[in-house]
């Protein structure tokens, strides 16, 4: 009565091994090692059927092993036909099997594989995967021990079973698993799948192996689903899939992703950057039905941006500064790499026409100000800046001793949200030995940067910003306090605003050193 209990509570043990094993391997190795005690077995072989070429494949052995067995082989087969008591347990119905050495009426290939395992009883069951036979329990004793009963026979028939739903979980979650990674209209990856991978490439030890994002838009989709109809839209959605992962199939491990209704990415990791422009290349050509093609930027990294504290973060900077090659190719209809290295050509800007007046009304704001603290003055001197230059936004930051902390600041224009932008508040604080650019410019200089040009630093604030470029300026004041003006700028923000860098860096000094109020005001 205490055996059977005991049973009761092995099985009842491996029910719940089969509810919580995460992948095949885990199931089998609990499957055999409850199959050794609750059957009192010395080995026990799991092995799956091969139908279409009649063959077993030994999937783990466990227990007190032969010379000739491996634990978890590579690649063991066998022919079917070699082992007699197999036509039993793998054909319709299939019935379990048992057998001895002595026993006459047990096959001869049955008797001579005991022989060969050095063992004396053996009992097999078969294990089911829905309605087929998916494998075979194996489970052997040594010579001297007594042979296998029918109690023995029901427990070994209802651990099949646990195993068969096992298998069949696992094989739901699996399905479960690539629906909620999948894409249903197009087949390819997800933008969960997306997030996935760059959580486990962007988490690993810096530096990495190179990971690169080539972020792909349809040109006009909406003129397609405006005019034909949103059928023939998915069909384009559909086949601009099939181009990207053709055209991106021979490079290892590349995974394209769907991200939004006509927006892809083809995610390469430890792809040298000849290759990775020849990919970019090679999707700017690809020839697309209704005249449409495809708006490329790509963007590469080995390490977490600066300031990013998560691959999260760092995913976002990375989706960014593809963003902004894009972007660039967008308007020029030219391929732009920048955001491959950490250069990027000179461009030449005309200066807005509301920048000529741009120091007078700066000073008659000043002049209307009953507070002349320094904080007043240059929100006066970044917000004018600001609108002359269609900059989104704008911040004031002082330094405390080795921190930088965000002071005041102004949303000039809503951002792009669906790539996760930083949101700064006031009483923010930062690093300063983090940001070499600013630290600098705290002491009486300024910086420009954008997703490609500047301190990698400032460059990955920008990105995880939500942004696409920053100018800024700075200064002491008279109690030797370094103050900071950044401007963010975004599509809309003038292109060729850097030139109004030396104006800036003039008006915070006079902002800063004409303050008449305490310099913490």
């Amino acid at each position: 009565m205490r055996a059977e209990q005991c049973r009761i509570g092995g099985l009842s043990q491996f029910a719940y091994e089969v509810h919580t094993s995460a992948s095949t391997e885990q199931l089998i190795a609990c499957a055999a090692a409850s199959a050794l005690a609750q059957l009192a077995g010395d080995s026990v072989t799991i092995c799956r059927v091969d139908h279409a070429h009649a063959r077993m494949l030994v999937i783990h052995n466990a227990g007190e092993l032969a010379d000739c067995e491996q634990p978890w082989p590579s690649a063991h087969t066998f022919p079917a036909s070699e082992v007699p008591h197999v036509r039993q347990t793998i054909t319709s119905p299939p019935s379990p099997w048992t057998g001895s050495v002595d026993d006459v009426e047990t096959a001869l290939g049955d008797r001579e594989l005991l022989r060969k395992l050095g063992k004396e009883h053996a009992l097999a069951v078969a294990v089911l995967f829905g309605d087929t036979v998916w494998g075979e329990m194996y489970v052997t004793r040594s010579p001297g021990r007594d042979s296998f009963d029918t109690l023995d026979v029901d427990v070994a028939t209802t651990m099949a079973g646990l195993l068969s739903a096992g298998l069949s979980r696992l094989e739901l979650l699996q399905e479960m698993s690539l629906l909620a990674h999948t894409d249903a209209l197009t087949g390819v990856a997800n933008r969960r799948a997306a997030d996935e991978w760059f959580d486990q490439r962007l988490s690993a030890p810096e530096p990495f192996p190179p990971v690169t994002v080539i972020l792909c838009d349809i040109n006009g989709l909406k003129p397609v689903n405006d005019q034909m109809g949103h059928p023939a839209g998915d069909q384009l959605i559909r086949q601009v899939a099939d181009h990207l992962v053709a055209s991106a199939g021979g490079l290892t491990g590349a995974t394209v992703a769907r991200v939004g209704g006509d927006e892809f990415v083809v995610l390469l990791a430890g792809v040298p950057t000849a290759e990775v422009q020849k990919l970019v290349q090679i999707l700017v050509d690809i020839d697309i039905p209704y005249a449409a093609g495809l708006a490329v930027g790509a963007a590469t990294t080995t390490s977490r941006p600066a300031g990013s504290t998560s691959a999260r973060g760092a995913a976002s900077a990375l989706l960014r500064l593809a963003d902004a090659a894009q972007y660039q190719h967008k308007q020029t209809r030219r391929v732009h790499t920048e955001t491959l290295s950490t250069t990027a050509p000179p461009i030449s800007v005309l200066l807005p026409s509301g920048g000529t007046h741009l120091t007078d009304r700066v000073l008659a704001a000043w002049d209307a100000c009953e507070d002349q603290g320094v904080l007043r003055r240059l929100s006066v001197v970044a917000h004018e800046v600001a609108l002359v230059f269609g900059a989104a936004s704008w911040w004031i930051s002082r330094r405390d001793g080795t921190m930088l902390m965000e002071s005041m600041g102004c949303l000039l224009r809503p951002r792009r949200t669906e790539l996760l932008p930083l949101d700064l508040v006031t009483g923010e604080q930062f690093d300063i030995d983090d940001y070499p650019a600013s630290k600098v410019a705290l002491d009486g200089g300024s910086y420009y940067a954008t997703l490609t040009e500047g301190e990698d630093s400032e460059r990955a604030l920008v990105a995880r910003m939500g942004y696409m470029s920053a100018l800024a300026a700075g200064d002491r004041d008279r109690g030797g306090t370094g103050w900071l003006v950044e401007l963010m700028g975004d599509t809309a923000t003038s292109s060729g605003w850097f030139v109004a860098r030396p104006l800036l860096r003039a008006l915070v000094h006079l902002a800063v050193t004409g303050a008449q109020s305490p310099p913490h005001r």
